[in-house]
């Protein structure tokens, strides 16, 4: 059996203790919540345990290294990871000095609250891993219990992946915050509560997630700008020009993203996108 200590308890530290549970008896697993636990207490468990994962937010995760530091314990023979997306092991390096083997261990996925019982939210996601090489292997071999997929990610290209995710999730989610603000007047008053207004377009959603999975973002590309259908632009940017700014402003900056997929894709040409960003230039001023 092996010995687990989580420090941090909160939205990503819970799914992980979760993670762990449910993959059998095989793990003892501890949890540090507060700083208020003695130092003798935070000894025994750092002491007990032969794999550390501290899963603070990232700005206090030298805290929880210092915590680690000052204790008294022989890390040899200990794995220590960290489970942010943008810092890299790096973080770790005064553990690793002490004898510790070490490595980011960053699960790609979206923890919105605290897990309940069963949660699976391990289960079929990709784990990015950077480290030693001794913690890579064990951290490797741990994804695959709870049936993540690990890869190994370069150091110096750690914050490429992290602004991947945050466009992956974050800014998704502010597109969808943008169809809320769009739709909450127009067509929410249909009968639709907050909630179930976005019943309407989950499904668009998660097609399109699953058609760019299959064949790429440029093959996934539908739409006015790729079929150069000016009337309907221009319709859209009508309508967003009564409804506010932010909106407006907001549609015609990832419409010009699109204008420059549809091109990549040759579905518009060089003349026609010039008209769409002469139309864009009507009602947003580009430069």
């Amino acid at each position: 059996m092996e010995n687990i200590l989580i420090i941090g308890y909160g939205k990503l530290g819970s799914h992980l203790y979760y993670a762990f549970k449910n993959a059998g008896k095989r793990y003892d697993i501890s949890v540090f919540k507060s700083i208020k636990t003695t130092a003798s207490k935070f000894n025994k468990l750092v002491e007990k345990s032969n794999l550390i994962f501290i899963c603070v937010q990232d700005s206090k995760i030298p805290e929880a290294v210092s915590l680690i530091y000052r204790t008294s314990v022989n890390l040899k023979g200990k794995y220590i990871f960290h489970t942010s997306g943008a810092l890299t092991s790096d973080k770790l390096t005064s553990l690793k000095e002490k004898g510790a083997s070490t490595a980011s261990f960053h699960p790609v996925q979206t923890f919105e609250r605290k897990a309940l019982k069963h949660s699976k939210r391990f289960n079929d996601i990709y784990i990015a891993l950077e480290g030693t090489k001794t913690a890579v292997i064990k951290a490797a071999l741990l994804s695959r219990i709870f049936k993540a997929i690990p890869f190994v990610i370069k150091k110096e290209n750690k914050v490429y992946h992290h602004i991947c995710c945050v466009m992956a999730s974050n800014y998704l989610t502010v597109l969808y915050s943008k169809i809320e603000e769009t739709g909450s007047k127009k067509i929410q008053i249909n009968g639709f509560n907050k909630l179930k207004f976005f019943d309407i377009y989950m499904p668009l959603a998660l097609q399109t997630l699953e058609n760019i999975s299959s064949a790429g973002p440029k093959a996934a590309l539908t739409g006015p700008i790729e079929r150069n259908d000016i009337s309907i632009l221009e319709s859209h940017l009508k309508a967003l020009s009564t409804a506010g700014k932010d909106i407006l402003f907001y549609y015609v900056m990832m419409g010009i993203e699109t204008v420059k997929l549809a091109l990549k894709k040759k579905s518009i040409n060089n003349q026609q996108a010039d008209k769409i960003y002469k139309l864009f230039s009507k009602y947003i001023k580009l430069h």
